[in-house]
């Protein structure tokens, strides 16, 4: 009896604290920085400052529900540059169509 209880105590001690996750406290951001943009959309900005605004604050959204809700911030560094291949492409994707259709229209001849 003896002997099982000496087996016993090293395995108690051997118990991890868990990992606290901060879940509740990044819906919170989330939140926060939709009503920001919200607010951002109402305003009378220029159409490009606004555009470029909301895409900066969508981007930190989608990298805060990536790090957290999908896990990433708590996985090997290697997985971390999957995602990062895909918005590569996004950006390449994205500068293409800016390209193709970035160009003014004819000025109206008097």
């Amino acid at each position: 009896m003896a002997a099982e209880t000496a087996m016993a105590a090293p395995v108690a001690d051997a118990v991890e604290e868990p990992v606290k996750r901060p879940y509740v406290y990044v819906f919170v951001v989330l939140a926060v920085v939709t009503l920001v943009e919200v607010y951002i959309s109402m305003q009378d900005f220029a159409s490009i400052d606004r555009v470029s605004i909301l895409i900066v604050l969508a981007t930190f959204k989608a990298s805060l529900v990536a790090a957290y809700y999908m896990h990433l911030r708590y996985e090997p560094r290697w997985v971390m540059l999957i995602p990062f291949a895909a918005l590569a492409l996004v950006f390449i994707l994205v500068a293409a169509l800016t390209a193709s259709t970035g160009t003014l229209p004819p000025i109206p001849q008097p």
